[in-house]
């Protein structure tokens, strides 16, 4: 295709190309030789002197050259000639925010060979693999694996200057969604023992891994790897499709591709040292060190020399409140290490067993004040105008936690609520602070709910915590209580941060883990 583009060339548009090629005048070599499209003399010879310079670049495998004047949407053309300088890339996280989360892998293909970079191993080896190519193909790495990657070697990574993200690229072919569903909707099939795996069973995959299932680091390299070799086989099927649509071929979309065959993984361990060997294909073996992966953070038992002005371990609730008093509330009581949960529903139910255990602090898991100037949660009235969402849930949004705003629809009973309960608390004496499980679990390394309430349960027993919530099956709601409650110890402690403006309630999560002290025991 590279060999047919006019584009590159600077003063030539779309429609001059066009014009070119209509002409007969479909290579380079024969407007180099001879061919006289209907464009200017003077618009000619310059084509032809860049395609002198052209065939030069080309012959120096020199990629960037085109990629300075060929228009980024259409990068996908130089894929053809320059295969063997293109590296097929995704990364796996803890989570989705580059402000929070850390990578715990990228995979990287680059048509032959698949490598894998674990965090805590070989991840640093990744700077010097990358540098080699002059294309990186992605999925969604426009807005995700590039970013990210950006954030975590701060800046000091050499990311190749051709980036090709088929997300966009093969929506301009009529496939839209995640990977995995252009892949179904193309009739690309995954091995069975990896085709339940998501983004967030990858989060599990790694939990598992570090609490000691090396097994479990296998299965996120197999997944990963089916990632980034996919990638290839939609890059050649778009490629393909895309010039077919250029140059007016006719022929019909292509529904399944040929698809690439994985390389193997195997985990074994090495007898003379007893560690583990990560293997790809029976090359490229990776020395797996578990130990170097255990996450850094702060337990329960940190924080109470930290409380030494009060008498004993405070008592502090945490309330995972719902919308309606039809509905489970989760309700927690965190003292020192203990921690006893139930499920509540009315808000009577709720303030008796609040009151009866005196807390030193209430922590709520709800919106508990409105946006700087709102006086109300309906969307009729006249304040509507100043918005639904309050700084606290902007901040959030900036730094990758998705959060709703409080006064969406589907927020606005539960706003309501959250606001009224505090109240009768404040009345009753008694100190409330506002809390957000979802992003107190990422910052505090552990998995939401949403990906796994057994891993949420694992992590909340990791922190210190005692209770009978890891013997038995405790609900959701009961387990974002109990993070809630850590919030409020957390608060007490000094070690969070309040974040908001006046005007409003300030939404109290986690200092990051860097910033947390001490870091472990």
């Amino acid at each position: 295709m590279l060999t047919n583009t006019f584009m590159h060339i600077p003063g030539v548009g779309p429609n001059t190309e066009r014009k070119i090629w209509n002409s007969g005048c479909l290579f380079w070599e024969q407007a180099l030789n001879g061919a006289s499209p209907p464009i200017s003399s003077n618009v000619f010879k310059k084509i032809r002197h860049y395609l002198n310079l052209s065939n030069k670049a080309l012959g120096k495998n020199d990629a960037a050259f085109f990629s300075r004047t060929l228009p980024p949407s259409q990068w996908w053309r130089l894929y053809p000639s320059f295969k063997h300088v293109t590296a097929f890339l995704d990364i796996e996280t803890t989570g989705l925010s580059r402000y929070y989360d850390d990578i715990t892998m990228v995979g990287l293909f680059d048509g032959v060979t698949y490598r894998a970079y674990v965090q805590g191993q070989n991840l640093v080896d990744l700077k010097d693999q990358l540098a080699k190519y002059q294309i990186v193909v992605t999925y969604n790495g426009t807005l995700f694996d590039l970013p990210f990657l950006t954030s975590a070697f701060d800046g000091q990574l050499d990311i190749p200057p051709i980036h090709i993200d088929l997300r966009f690229l093969l929506r301009r072919l009529g496939f839209s969604g995640g990977l995995k569903a252009v892949e179904k909707t193309l009739g690309l099939v995954r091995d069975n023992e990896i085709q339940h795996v998501d983004g967030f069973e990858a989060t599990v995959l790694w939990s598992r891994y570090i609490h000691g299932d090396t097994d479990a680091l296998k299965q996120l390299v197999e997944y990963n790897m089916a990632d980034v070799v996919n990638l290839k086989t939609l890059m050649e099927f778009a490629c393909q499709e895309m010039k077919k649509r250029l140059m007016s071929e006719l022929s019909p979309v292509a529904r399944k591709p040929e698809q690439t065959e994985l390389p193997r993984v195997a985990l074994s361990t090495n007898g003379s040292h007893g560690s583990l060997m990560l293997s790809l294909n029976d090359d490229l073996a990776i020395p797996i060190d578990p130990s170097r992966n255990k996450s850094k953070t702060i337990k329960i038992a940190d924080l109470f020399p930290k409380l030494s002005t009060l008498t004993g371990h405070p008592k502090v609730v945490g309330i995972d409140l719902s919308a309606s008093g039809k509905r489970n509330t989760g309700w927690a009581l965190l003292q020192g290490k203990h921690v006893e949960t139930q499920v509540v529903s009315s808000d009577e139910d709720i303030i008796r067993a609040t009151v009866n255990c005196a807390p030193h602090l209430i922590s709520i898991d709800s919106p508990l004040s409105l946006p700087h100037g709102r006086d109300c949660t309906s969307d009729q009235c006249k304040c509507r105008a100043l918005g639904i969402t309050r700084a606290c849930e902007r901040i959030l949004w900036k730094r990758g936690i998705r959060v709703f705003p409080c006064l969406l629809p589907s927020m606005q009973e539960l706003t309501h609520r959250g606001m009224e309960l505090s109240q009768k608390f404040r009345s009753l004496g008694y100190s409330v602070i506002e809390s957000y499980p979802g992003a107190a679990q990422d910052i505090l390394r552990m998995l939401r709910k949403k990906a796994s309430t057994e891993e949420l349960a694992r992590g909340l027993s990791d922190f210190g915590l005692r209770g009978d919530f890891t013997s038995r099956k405790v609900t959701h709601d009961e387990l974002d209580a109990i993070t809630s409650a850590i919030v409020g110890y957390l608060y007490l402690a000094g070690e969070c941060e309040a974040i908001g403006c006046a005007g409003e309630e300030y939404l109290i999560i986690p200092k990051t883990v860097k910033n947390l002290t001490p870091l472990g025991r």
